[in-house]
């Protein structure tokens, strides 16, 4: 490790001296050594041609010998698929023979021809150990199982996968699995994840991008990701589980700025070899900047390529690049990270004590702020149209979230009729803007702006402020933001009124106090619960019910109009065999929700352990269903993939569904089932609100939560506590429906 740190150091401010970020000889060079490819994946075509008179392996060393590759420290191998060059092996023979400061070489495969790297991969492994060159294999897994193979379109693409895999894990070659993320793969990713992390396998995840030498450009319909998609992404390039899973601290980097890119009109931070120190390699030896690059530099085989790269051709070329390509390119070819941005990530890692001190001196700074300071006054607009201003956990919210609001907006244009517009304030308007696309039928103007107060600006004197949905709980940044604005809204006397609002869970006496004062402050008080407080309220059942009982009631007059074409193939392929079909909703354990002595893992395990029984006791259709697959707060995802291992042999009795469906879709897709058993709240909510049984499993451990109460408020003795699971119970109840 400190010669690995020491050597990263020399190369970026002695030799090459990457911190110039000087135009210079390349140190990293992309080489698709051929066009051909047995693959006919959605994100490239390829395929379609048949490439000839590609380099020979005596072309390739008089490439290489070339003084343009002195420095090369790295070469990545590919195509097309590289294993279809019979002469691959003396390929990379010619490669090293003529680089003589290489460090490491790379080969990425598709991975169908086991037999294949059964033989040259040990030949390619002893060439390279010989001269201290790293040699790595990177196999490209886009799904798991057949949608592996529907990205793919390779049948029976998956098993030879996995073989390849063997084989080279077999030969304790280093190995990584490489995922390209497009619209056919993108709620697969976790599935992904979870298989790197089963066989303990490097793994990273990159953005399907145009790339002109693909011909892919005809197609972008086939691969590019809408908004939705790309947020789910980001979140998922961030997401704890990731992070944890990814090794290398310039790729974290890496996803933290194509996170950002995703969701943002932000340009590129993310450094890049190939800006000034990387080079691409055609198979007929053309020279291009990179693989975005559309024009050819020119051809090594005709000049020499030192000529070619530094002419001023490819100074032009690399110029408009740098400043009309580079800003908005999303592929994952990355560069030298400077060593503090890097030593900072690694003890970003290694600090986490640090860090929770650093929040709590920020948290504690920011509370003397919101106590000494007086909110300006904000502009009056008395012809302004009349506007509800709505906080909450909005941009962390999940699809019963979005119901609720559907519910509250309905509730407040009762209430106050003469209401034609709501600002809902998200810490992440993109998630936001997706689940008010699931609603209908609802008389207000919507508009979805960032939670910041300095988008406090114009009001009316009928505004008014709404704490809408989601519990008041031990949450105490989100109490604190809230209460701030309360403050500012007070200060221009707008009422404050909070409407289908949880109460509690809470943990320290700072949130209850401060939970209870945004109470006492508020006009209007409504609650989903009963609970002990000193202030009047009017106590009403949760607002989801109110939006699907609406939605549901005038179903023939909204619209209805929306894809259903994935939902459908799932249920074609997994729920029409004639059986009962059960969906099955199980989420992670949160330490807010955890009043007993057990860990929250062993209570996981617990939980598992007794659906594993239920499911193999049974023969039904049972089908994970998440009401949350966003990796910002807790994805019911991971868990539903933990029950499937779970189940080892007997796997194919559970479905895992992991696409992300707004309200509409999920109402469209409950509908399909005759029974479930729920750990999510909102997911009971929508079971009962369309009249699908459902056993709900109350996830507050060691005592009486809020699923435990929804039950109660009907009468219903169909629930048990997460520690007390009875699958025997369970099973009568599904026997029945």
């Amino acid at each position: 490790m400190l010669s690995r740190t020491l050597r990263y150091f020399k190369e970026y401010y002695i030799a090459p001296g990457l911190y110039k970020k000087k135009y210079d000889y390349p140190t990293h060079v992309n080489f698709p050594v051929t066009d051909n490819c047995n693959s006919q994946c959605h994100m490239c075509n390829v395929w379609k041609d048949k490439s000839y008179n590609e380099l020979s392996p005596n072309q390739i060393e008089a490439i290489f010998s070339d003084s343009l590759f002195k420095n090369v420290l790295h070469v990545g191998l590919s195509g097309g698929e590289p294993t279809l060059r019979k002469d691959l092996v003396e390929i990379v023979s010619r490669i090293i023979k003529t680089t003589p400061k290489l460090k490491s070489l790379s080969i990425t495969s598709h991975g169908f021809h086991p037999k294949k790297w059964e033989k040259i991969a040990p030949l390619i492994k002893e060439q390279t150990s010989m001269l201290g060159i790293e040699f790595r294999i990177n196999i490209s897994v886009d799904g798991i199982g057949s949608l592996h193979e529907e990205v793919r379109r390779v049948k029976g693409g998956w098993e030879k996968v996995k073989q390849t895999i063997s084989v080279v894990q077999n030969q304790n070659t280093p190995l990584q699995l490489q995922c390209t993320v497009s619209k056919h793969n993108i709620f697969g990713v976790n599935e992904v994840l979870s298989f790197a992390k089963e066989n303990d396998i490097d793994v990273i995840f990159r953005k399907a991008t145009e790339i002109k030498r693909l011909y892919n450009k005809k197609i972008l319909d086939e691969f590019v990701t809408v908004s939705q998609e790309n947020s789910f992404l980001s979140d998922f390039l961030v997401s704890e589980e990731l992070m944890s899973a990814t090794i290398n601290p310039s790729r974290r980097l890496f996803y933290r700025d194509l996170s950002k890119r995703l969701v943002k009109k932000i340009d590129r931070k993310a450094p890049c070899h190939f800006q000034n120190n990387g080079v691409l390699l055609s198979a007929h030896g053309e020279l291009f900047h990179c693989s975005i690059d559309e024009k050819p530099l020119g051809n090594a085989l005709e000049e020499s390529a030192e000529k070619i790269y530094f002419s001023k051709k490819s100074l032009k070329s690399k110029n408009e690049l740098f400043s009309k390509v580079c800003p908005n390119c999303a592929h994952d070819q990355s560069g030298a990270w400077t060593p503090t941005r890097l030593i900072f990530e690694v003890l970003k890692v290694k600090t986490q004590m640090f860090q929770k001190l650093g929040k709590l001196v920020r948290f504690l700074t920011k509370n003397i702020k919101v106590i000494l300071f007086v909110p300006k006054p904000v502009f009056l607009d008395h012809k302004k149209e009349k506007c509800a201003h709505i906080i909450g956990a909005y941009g962390g919210e999940h699809v019963g979230d979005s119901a609720i609001l559907g519910g509250v907006l309905l509730r407040i244009k009762k209430r106050r009729p003469y209401i034609t517009k709501a600002i809902v304030y998200s810490l992440r308007p993109d998630r936001t803007k997706f689940w008010y696309s699931g609603l209908e039928g609802i008389d207000i103007d919507v508009e979805i702006k960032p939670y910041n107060h300095k988008n406090f600006s114009v009001f009316s004197k009928q505004d008014l402020l709404v704490w809408a949905g989601g519990p008041i709980m031990e949450m105490p940044n989100d109490l604190l933001n809230h209460y701030y604005t309360t403050k500012i809204f007070n200060r221009i006397n707008i009422p404050f009124e909070i409407i289908g609002c949880g109460w509690g869970p809470f943990k320290t006496k700072y949130s209850k106090v401060l939970a209870n004062t945004m109470v006492r402050n508020a006009t209007f008080v409504q609650l989903r619960q009963k609970v002990d407080i000193k202030t009047n309220y009017e106590l009403l059942r949760d607002p989801a019910f109110d939006y699907l009982e609406y939605y549901t009631q005038h179903g023939k007059v909204l619209d209805w109009t929306f894809s259903k074409s994935k939902t459908d193939e799932f249920v074609a392929k997994h729920m029409s065999n004639g059986k009962k079909n059960v969906f099955i909703n199980v989420r992670p354990v949160w330490n807010k929700y955890n009043k007993s002595n057990y860990s929250n893992s062993r209570i996981e395990e617990i939980i598992i352990e007794k659906l594993v029984a239920l499911i193999e006791e049974n023969d039904f259709n049972f089908i994970a269903v998440p009401f949350n697959t966003d990796h910002y707060g807790f994805s019911d995802v991971k868990m539903s993939l933990k029950l499937k291992k779970a189940l080892g042999e007997n796997q194919q009795r559970l479905a895992v569904f992991n696409r992300e469906l707004n309200a509409k879709e999920m109402v469209y897709f409950l509908s399909k089932f005759n029974s479930g058993v729920s750990m999510r709240f909102h997911a009971c909510i929508f079971a009962i609100a369309l009249n699908v049984p459902v056993y709900g499993l109350d996830y507050t451990a060691g005592e009486k939560g809020k699923v435990g109460h929804l039950f109660d408020s009907f009468r219903s003795d169909k629930y048990v506590n997460i520690l007390s699971i009875n699958e025997d119970k369970i099973n009568n109840f599904l026997e029945q429906c």
